[in-house]
């Protein structure tokens, strides 16, 4: 069994057998502490979060000092030298979370955690304080038990990130910029015929407006929406050349519920109309002002 413990003021789970490299639980637990109890000063060997029910109390964290109260949560970074003391007039009830591995690091940070600011509210404390609660009921060492366990960890942390990321949306991004960005290429690749705000394309990738454009740019030395006008163009311009569908049917198939409008472009991007472009019988050099439009970037 692990090493668990249970009684009216005190709840942990110690000692947990550890298989997941990429991240997995290392001990938990809650308690009521007694005024002006201290733990520390020490360091740890992974991160720890503390999550502040009831009452207040002092935490020293790399040198500095913290007042923590009601529906705050604090990070004990690993190897850092760190101790907390609860309130003598008002001592704090927590919980916390202990765990490590490979992607520890990048779910505090995603979380807003750092060792610059150690601290922040928690609105969403009541859901993560149940499933604490559901951790330590599965105190057993059996891989069903461990599964769950790490499950609630997994919770806990997704409710931590998501919160911080509709506060402050963007601002902090798990993967490197280019896989955001070839993620919204193929999907414009296969939605371009549809109606498209780039604004919604960002939401459902899961960032920012400005971040994904930047981002985008790099990669492919278009904006996202010069991207997908120069794909529907070259995709309404393969149908003209192709196809003795209308022009209205045309504008339609890329994406377009307005002719004129479809038209209108069209013709800035290739210099004639789409009648004239299906008419005409020389071979046209597409190019914009950009330089020449390529739509395969890999």
């Amino acid at each position: 069994m692990t090493g668990y413990t249970s009684s009216a003021k005190y709840k942990s789970l110690e000692d947990i057998q550890r298989d997941s490299s990429e991240l997995c639980l290392c001990y938990c637990g809650w308690e009521q502490c007694e005024p002006g109890h201290r733990y520390g000063p020490n360091r740890r060997r992974n991160y720890v979060l503390h999550f502040v029910s009831e009452g207040s109390g002092t935490l020293e964290v790399n040198g500095n000092q913290y007042n923590i109260k009601k529906g705050e949560a604090f990070l004990l970074p690993p190897a850092t030298e760190a101790w907390y003391e609860a309130d003598k007039e008002d001592p704090w009830f927590y919980s916390w979370v202990g765990f490590s591995g490979a992607k520890a690091k990048a779910c505090v940070d995603n979380a807003g955690f750092s060792m610059k600011k150690p601290v922040r509210s928690i609105a969403c404390l009541p859901h993560i304080q149940e499933l604490i609660e559901k951790i330590l009921e599965e105190y057993q060492l059996s891989f069903k038990c461990e599964l769950r366990r790490n499950a609630y960890l997994l919770e806990i942390l997704a409710d931590l990130v998501e919160e911080y990321m509709s506060d402050a949306p963007g601002m902090v991004h798990f993967y490197p910029g280019t896989v955001y960005a070839r993620h919204a290429i193929d999907y414009i690749n296969q939605h371009y015929n549809e109606k498209l705000r780039i604004s919604e394309l960002a939401t459902y990738i899961g960032v920012n407006r400005s971040y994904l454009t930047s981002s985008f740019k790099k990669v492919t030395g278009y904006s996202p929406q010069e991207y997908l006008i120069l794909l529907r163009m070259d995709k309404a311009a393969s149908m003209l050349r192709k196809t003795d569908m209308s022009v209205n049917a045309v504008a339609a198939a890329v994406g377009y519920s307005d002719q004129l409008a479809f038209s209108k472009i069209f013709k800035q991007y290739y210099g004639i109309s789409p009648k004239a472009f299906r008419e005409s019988e020389e071979q046209l050099v597409l190019c914009t002002h950009k330089g020449e439009f390529q739509t395969k970037f890999f």
